[in-house]
């Protein structure tokens, strides 16, 4: 089972990690991608955003950064713009791009242990995108927390976050339309991808 489990991870974890991640660009592009994005007040530009803080403390889900690969990279890009993107070129935004991702502790138990997981309330997800391996600081957070039932149903109730690299600026949060487009076909494991799980985790899920 966790061969074929690892056969299919990259390619799949890629389209959802870069949907999520692409939504900075839409939005700076044009000014808005969110039902519930809210105004400039609301966002934070100083301290860390309080739903991650801390978050390098976390259970560290896979320990060596993962790279995106760019066909995969370039496909959600693509659905955003009508002109897509030069998949081998330096308009490519996620070209030679890694990625980490962290639970909290709420989390923990359905990301690392149950095949098909129903995240508690509260459960916290952040994935960093590196621009090396070895980066010590991401370019950019991208963030799942699950709410409350009835918060965002058509996409189990979780809301979506980006922050920039610091965890300090909040670009945007709420149903954020690439991300929900993407983690909507993974109902069965709760709308998330966890194809970046490392094969002696997945084989063991229960």
């Amino acid at each position: 089972m966790a061969k074929n489990f690892g056969k299919s991870k990259i390619a799949v974890l890629a389209i959802g990690l870069v949907c999520a991640l692409a939504f900075l660009l839409n939005h700076l592009a044009t000014g808005a991608n969110t039902s519930d994005l809210g105004n400039e007040n609301n966002l934070s530009t100083s301290k860390q955003v309080k739903e991650i803080e801390g978050y390098k403390n976390w259970a560290k889900v896979n320990s060596v950064p993962q790279l995106m690969p760019e066909r995969v990279a370039a496909a959600c890009y693509m659905w955003m713009s009508p002109k897509g993107v030069i998949v081998d070129g330096e308009s490519n935004p996620h070209r030679d791009k890694y990625f980490t991702v962290y639970v909290n502790v709420i989390g923990r138990k359905a990301m690392l242990t149950r095949k098909h997981p129903i995240f508690p309330v509260d459960s916290v997800i952040v994935k960093e995108k590196l621009t090396a391996k070895d980066s010590q600081t991401p370019e950019l957070l991208t963030v799942m927390i699950k709410q409350k039932k009835g918060f965002n149903p058509a996409s189990g109730d979780w809301e979506y976050m980006v922050v920039d690299g610091t965890g300090t600026k909040l670009e945007g949060r709420g149903n954020l339309q690439n991300c929900h487009a993407c983690h909507i076909a993974n109902q069965k494991t709760d709308y998330i991808f966890r194809t970046y799980l490392p094969d002696a985790v997945a084989s063991k899920l229960k």
